[in-house]
Order: structure tokens, then sequence, then C-alpha cells
């Protein structure tokens, strides 16, 4: 089965963001014009059928694409969602698909490489927002599969869902303060870690820090070992990139001023949320059960024609996701905009059942 649409919609109704002074943070309005088109696909068969066995077979797949043809009289840009003090915007912009999400970036070259400040952070273009994804996904839909074999039957459901960025505002935090995995990085000279000393005792005087040969520190131990009279350190680090003259970074940094420096709430001279703005691509599978129906010449005893017994699981595991930490579908609500921010929802769940089905 395959379906194909296009259609606009006009005075298609919107949230949008208000000053508080009205009484509200946002509003809902008729605001312009959305120009949708996309198709469909179901597909389903039996490729087995006999005495003994059965194994059906079923799929769905979706695509849509939308485009803001215009809004009210006098916009151009209509603002969703902000987030962290405008730290993110979700945004729709005339001419561009509903949904794009704007955060201030890193600096770059004209090469693409980051640009490091005096004190070996990354700097923030704090200018003006930059687009640096879409909350649209682009394909979404799922396939199943039931396997009979007498009287037991095996089912399995998948779901998946590609493209399409939400804002993973707990991995920002996180982040920042050091206690998730992608934060770890260097620790020590075991986990890469550079050795240094700084001549003033103060790591903030970056113009103070020397670098020590790995191979002059084959009996260190941290806290104790001395040059000079100061103390000797292993857990430098020197973030990729270039200094803004040009030449590659050498500032000797740590893993904390790293994470803390550039993550975390709100906005800053090195701080962004470019990478909490992250792809929600999934394949899940949905559900397993397993039943069994009881014999006729059985269940007829008690004035039953049919009765199935099964367990199941729900959510038991994902065979790709993209997200990082949380489950792809924990988002804060149900609207397209809600679902597109993890603001620190509850947990989802797997779940066990029994059930018991019965014709009579």
């Amino acid at each position: 089965e395959f379906n194909f649409y296009t259609n606009t919609i006009k005075d298609q109704i919107l949230p949008a963001t208000a000053a508080t002074s009205m009484g509200a943070n946002s509003m809902w309005m008729n605001v312009g014009e959305l120009a949708n088109k996309g198709i469909e696909l179901n597909v389903y068969g039996t490729p087995i059928e006999n005495k003994d066995w059965k194994w059906d077979l079923r799929a769905n797949v979706a695509w849509n694409k939308n485009t803001v043809k215009k809004l009210v009289d006098g916009l151009d840009v209509l603002s969703h969602v902000n987030i962290d003090g405008g730290a993110a915007t979700l945004e729709s912009h005339v001419g561009e698909a509903m949904g794009d999400w704007y955060t201030y970036t890193w600096k770059t070259d004209e090469n693409g490489n980051r640009i490091v400040g005096e004190n070996g952070l990354y700097i923030t273009d704090t200018s003006e927002r930059h687009k640096v994804g879409n909350a649209m996904p682009k394909v979404t839909g799922g396939f199943g599969t039931s396997l009979s074999y007498k009287n037991f039957t095996l089912d399995m459901a998948f779901d998946f869902r590609f493209g399409g960025c939400l804002i993973n505002q707990p991995w920002q935090y996180m982040k920042s303060v050091g206690n998730i995995t992608d934060a770890i990085g260097v620790r020590d000279h075991e986990t890469g870690g550079i050795f240094y000393y700084s001549e003033t005792d103060n790591l903030a005087d970056k113009g103070s820090i020397r670098v020590v040969n790995a191979g002059e520190m084959a009996n260190y131990k941290r806290g104790e070992t001395m040059i000079n009279g100061h103390y000797v350190w292993d857990n430098g680090l020197i973030l990729p990139g270039v200094k803004e003259d040009g030449t590659p970074n050498d500032i000797i940094v740590t893993q904390f001023e790293a994470n803390d420096g550039s993550y975390g709430w709100g906005t800053s001279a090195t701080m962004t949320y470019q990478e909490a703005i992250q792809k929600n691509s999934y394949i899940k599978c949905r559900e397993i059960s397993l039943g069994y129906t009881l014999p006729v010449n059985l269940t007829n005893k008690f004035a039953c024609s049919r009765l199935t017994v099964s367990g199941f699981v729900r959510n038991p595991f994902y065979v790709y996701r993209t997200l990082k930490l949380f489950d792809s579908e924990t988002t804060d609500g149900t609207d397209w905009i809600s679902q597109s921010q993890i603001g620190g929802s509850t947990a989802s769940a797997r779940t066990f059942g029994f059930s018991v089905r019965a014709s009579f």
C-alpha cells in the first residue's frame, strides 16, 4: 500500500514565546502558512504458511517534509522555545523547515579549526546564534514479525526513527560537573594527561605553566614530585584547535576547566549548547510476546471456544540509538515542541507481563 500527499495549511496554529509581562511566557497564535508533502508505505505478507507453520511480516515507513511558506505580516521568524536564558532557541523561519535549533557556537577559522582564547578554552561567538539542527525526523516507521508453530506464537514489534534533533539539557549540565562518561576525558597520565607545573603555583596563570617531558617522570607520584619547588601534575590537557594568531594551540588546561568552562547553564564567552543538540535516531524493539493457545478439545470442556495465555516484555532493548544517556522517548511531553526537549523527565520502564485471552 503506497500513499503520497501534499497539502498547505493556512492559519496554522502554533505556540509562540511572549513577554512574561503579558501574564504568560507563551501564547497560541494563527501564525501563517505551512506546506507539507510526504509518502507512506505499508507492506505486509505471509511468506510461509502450512499445516504447522505460519510466518507473517509487516512494515510501514513514512517520510514528511514541511516548509514554512509565510508568517503573519511583519514576522519572518517564530520563536517556539527559549532555553536557559537564550542559550538555545527553537525557531521557525520563512522558507525553511519548521523547528530549527539555534545556539551560540564556538568560533572557527577558515579551515574549521576551533579558536582557543588566552585561557586555553574555546571562544564562543556570542554575536548571533547559528542553526545547529532541526527537530523534525526525516523518516519514521516500524516493522514486525509473527511466527507460529502449531499452538505457539512468537511476535516481535520494532519502531524506528531517523533524523530530528532534540536538546539534551541534563547531558549539558552533567558534562559540566563531570559525572558522565563523556566528561571523563583526561584525569591523569594513564588517560592521556600531560605532565606540567606552574612557576607561580597558579593554574589560571597560563604564562607560568611549563610542560615536563614524560620521560623525566618515571618515578612520578602525584602530590609528591616537585621541580624547582613546584608540584608536578599529570592531568594536563591541550584542546585541539588554534590560537587567535592562527598558531596551533599549546595552552594547558585541566579536564575540569574544559568541562566547567564550556558546558553548564546559560551563556558565557566560552560556553555553548551546540553539542547538547543531539540527533534522536533509533531502532527500538517495542514488544516481544510468546503465546500458547490451548487445544479446542480442552477449552470446550468449560464452554470456551479459544483460550490463549502469553507472556510479554515491552521496551526490552534498542538495536540502534544516537541519543546520549536517555531513552529516546523520555522527552518532556507529547506535542512536537516538547518532544524535542529532554529537561529531566522520569526514566522509561521495561515492563514484563502475563495475559490470558478467552473467547466464549
